[in-house]
């Protein structure tokens, strides 16, 4: 009953992961392999779950921003390192995921030498958005060279972390930075994705749980499953 007057209280969150549009990308063998170098092997058979809005926005109405918890009449349940590594197949040790930028790159530089491409007038800041992305790399070119498969590939997962593990409030739009993060696939898998994933959502999650936000990002589709496995 608490949760039923809450929501009627504030109303339904609005969710801003995007794994639903995932089924658009279109990966060769070549990519894959890439890909799962990268760390990503496992998380990108997930696939599109659809999220419930409802659920999340009445877990959240049980957060607790002060211990990380959710609070229930039961007792107190959290998300863990384990449930991460369990449902997303994500590195949960390893190096911290840091931004890394070369001094004075301009982004839209940082575009050209990682994607092979500059994405006139759909650059703001630091932050290209996620349509270019997919209309310009969604597909890989048949007889493509190496170099273009690896500009494809990282189109991807910057697509895939910025639309999922790290979604914000504005979808549309995701950081270049997370580029130079995969400049060397090898290196990208050597980072604890799934430890800042965790991280990322706990932020996200205390966040809305303010009686003035209706947006909440994240990884959702770890919070729901999460959710039906307690």
């Amino acid at each position: 009953m608490f949760l039923v007057l809450s929501l009627q209280e504030r109303g339904v969150l609005r969710c801003q992961e995007r794994t639903s549009l995932l089924h658009h990308w279109k990966l060769t063998k070549e990519q894959i392999a890439l890909v799962e170098k990268a760390g990503f092997g496992w998380f990108r058979l997930v696939g599109s779950i659809s999220l419930n809005n409802s659920l999340i926005s009445a877990l959240v109405e049980r957060w607790r921003r002060e211990t990380n918890t959710f609070h229930f009449p039961c007792g107190e349940m959290t998300i863990t390192l384990d449930e991460v590594s369990l449902i997303l197949g994500l590195a949960v040790d390893g190096k911290p995921v840091v931004g890394v930028k070369e001094k004075d790159e301009d982004p839209s530089q940082v575009c050209l030498r990682l994607l092979g491409k500059l994405p006139k007038g759909e650059l703001s800041g630091n932050r290209v958005t996620a349509k270019w992305l997919k209309e310009s790399f969604a597909e890989c070119p048949k007889g493509a060279t190496m170099k273009e498969i690896e500009y494809h590939t990282r189109a991807y997962l910057i697509y895939i972390v910025g639309s999922t593990i790290f979604a914000t409030t504005d979808p549309s739009k995701i950081s270049v930075d997370y580029l130079i993060l995969f400049e060397d696939f090898e290196k990208a898998g050597e980072y604890a994705w799934g430890a800042a994933a965790l991280a990322f959502l706990y932020r996200q999650i205390g966040n809305a749980s303010q009686r003035s936000q209706s947006i909440i990002g994240g990884c959702l589709t770890l919070l729901q499953v999460c959710f039906h496995l307690f």
